[in-house]
Order: C-alpha cells, then structure tokens, then sequence
C-alpha cells in the first residue's frame, strides 16, 4: 500500500518549506492546502486531506487534526505542532510531498491571496458562488468612505446589478428548498437598497446571513463529509438548527419591515386625510 500523509503530515512540511517564519492566518492556511492537494496528486502523493465549500471558498477539514487557530495580538493563526521527523512515510514520498508543497507556495508568494482566492473561485461548482464574492466586494466597498463612488450613492448600482445575476444564477434546481429564502432575502436586500437611508454594513450584514445558511448546506454536499462532521467543523449543535435559526432571523426582519411598511401607509393615509378635511367641511358648509 503506498504512503498516505494525513493533515498533519502536510502542515508540518508546509511550515518546514515557507521561505519566512511569520504567522500563517487561517484564510491563507486553507487556500494553500486546496492547491497543494491537487500539486500532491500530480506528484502521485497519496493524502487523506478532507476540504468543503462554505462561505468564502474551500476550507479544509481540521477538526481530526493536531492544528490550533489561535488568537494573538494581531489575529488569528495556525499552530502546528507536528514535526516532518514525525511523518510515516518512505523518504521519496516525503521528497515528492516537499515539491508539491514549495510548488504551491511559489504560487502563493506570486500571485498572493487573492491571487489564490481567484483561482479557487474559477473552480467553484457554482456560478452564484462567483457572482456572492463580486456582491461582498461591492457591499464592502459601498460601506468604505475612502471607496465611495464620485455620484456618492454607495455602490448602489452595481450592487444591484450583481444581486440580479446572483439571484438568477442560484442553483434552485439542486437547492429547491432553498427558493423561499431566496425570494424573501431578495425583498430584504432590494428594500434596503431602495431605502434613502441605505447603509451598506446593513446591507452586508443580511447578504452574509443568507449566504451562511446556504453554504451549511453546500457543505453537506460533499461525499466525504457527514452532516455532523460539518456541523463540528462550524461549531454548532447541527446544521438543521443553525439553518433553522437564520431562516427564522430573515422571516423576522421581513415581518419588522411588512409592519414598518403598514405603519408608513397608515401614516400617510392619515396625512392625507387630515390636510383634506378642512376643505371637505368647508364644501359642507358653503353647501
């Protein structure tokens, strides 16, 4: 049976061949492990990394490791605690593993993480994955004083724009449980765009709710992985009840916002009321 390196395996030859001893933050740890999975494969290295899809793009599965992400002064980290003098691996293997992974890295200090970022979104397995990364830039950029468009109107347009094609490129066919919440958290992204108050962070914050409760599920897609794997994995009881709980948080601001609604047409239906009656009575009384 030929070598197989676990997780651990790879991270310490990871850590052993980055060319500088700074932190490694977990968006990059997780980037390079997707590409060095497939620079492993075409070095014939065999590997039993798990990844998945979730939010913003593949993740490796860590929870069956040794690694640690650790808070520090600057942010998170990636703590490895395994040794390359710890591999059980024949000499050939671990020399074709320390391509792969120098392979990747070379491509890393290249292109850079978002380099990386772009890359691994090419390969996504949806369009409307592509289409949420333009949205959260765009939302990202709205709320950015420094960013703002020279009309001043926070993105609005273009984030619009990208909030059709993303709606249109929704995989409804494979997600059809997910239609409802799709049209409720259209309505909700629309309405917030449509308001003259329009707040970006706001915006971002409901695009980022919906986007979680879908990607619980495009996690469990994955052959590999059980759905309390995932649910592990996110730190949560189950993937059902943390759906169900942002399912219930979007039905909610859509009741606030049909009670603001009514409450505005109420309002303004006395308005009107009140600055017509005076001349009905006047009528009345000339009559």
């Amino acid at each position: 049976m030929p070598d197989s390196l676990n997780l651990d395996d790879v991270a310490a030859l990871l850590f052993d061949e980055r060319r500088y001893n700074g932190d490694i933050r977990p968006k990059a740890f997780h980037k390079i492990l997707y590409f060095a999975k497939q620079e492993l494969d075409r070095e014939h290295v065999d590997e039993t990394i798990d990844t998945y899809w979730y939010m913003w793009g593949a993740v490796v599965v860590t929870s069956d490791s040794s690694l640690e992400i650790t808070e520090g002064p600057d942010g998170q980290r990636v703590v490895c605690e395994a040794e390359v003098s710890d591999i059980d691996a024949s000499r050939g293997t671990i020399q074709r593993a320390r391509r792969a992974i120098s392979s990747t890295l070379d491509r890393y200090y290249d292109r850079g993480i978002e380099g990386l970022t772009d890359e691994m979104y090419d390969e996504a397995p949806y369009d409307a994955q592509r289409h949420f990364r333009e949205l959260d830039k765009q939302l990202d950029a709205g709320g950015d004083s420094k960013q703002m468009t020279l009309t001043l109107d926070r993105n609005k347009k273009r984030t619009r724009e990208t909030l059709h094609r993303f709606v249109q490129s929704f995989p409804t066919d494979d997600f059809p449980q997910y239609e409802d919440d799709l049209h409720i958290w259209y309505r909700l992204m629309s309405a917030e765009l449509d308001s003259e108050e329009y707040n970006p962070e706001t915006a971002e914050s409901l695009a980022k709710s919906f986007w979680r409760l879908y990607c619980l599920e495009l996690a469990c897609r994955e052959d590999n992985l059980s759905r309390s794997e995932i649910a592990e994995e996110r730190g949560v009881d189950s993937v059902e009840s943390a759906k169900e709980e942002i399912r219930e948080q979007l039905r909610r601001k859509e009741r606030e916002k049909a009670r603001r609604n009514a409450k505005d047409t109420r309002s303004a239906r006395d308005a009107a009321d009140a600055f017509v009656a005076p001349f009905i009575d006047n009528d009345l009384l000339q009559h």
